[in-house]
């Protein structure tokens, strides 16, 4: 494939380019978010168990890689606090699951101001 536009001979559309690929990601970050949004409610509700923590965990972490390729290193940093926060056995205590789901609302915003 040619990268260079052969009428002008100029870069191509990179900008354009990697809002098409954003948009055609955008139902996997969807997906993503819900499975975490999923986890922070049945966590609230004492029903998430160690299968529903571990995919909100790996959605967290798959987040976390992608976010900062679409300009947003603040979702990605809020999507590895939140991994680290699902990651291990151990109990999540109620400030916790408070920080999750202030984590959560924030990365919900983040990744709303790149769909504006």
């Amino acid at each position: 494939m040619n990268m260079i536009n052969s009428s002008n001979g100029s870069q191509p559309d990179l900008p354009g380019k990697l809002e098409a690929v954003w948009k055609n990601n955008l139902p996997k970050i969807a997906g993503r978010v819900l499975t975490l949004r999923f986890a922070e409610q049945s966590l609230a509700q004492g029903t998430l168990d160690q299968v529903g923590r571990k995919e909100a965990e790996s959605a967290a972490h798959k987040l976390a890689g992608i976010l900062g390729t679409f300009g947003l290193p603040q979702g990605t940093a809020l999507a590895s606090k939140i991994e680290v926060l699902l990651s291990g056995d151990a109990h999540i205590d109620d400030e916790q699951r408070q920080e999750l789901a202030s984590l959560l609302k924030e990365l919900e915003t983040e990744i709303r101001s790149r769909e504006a």
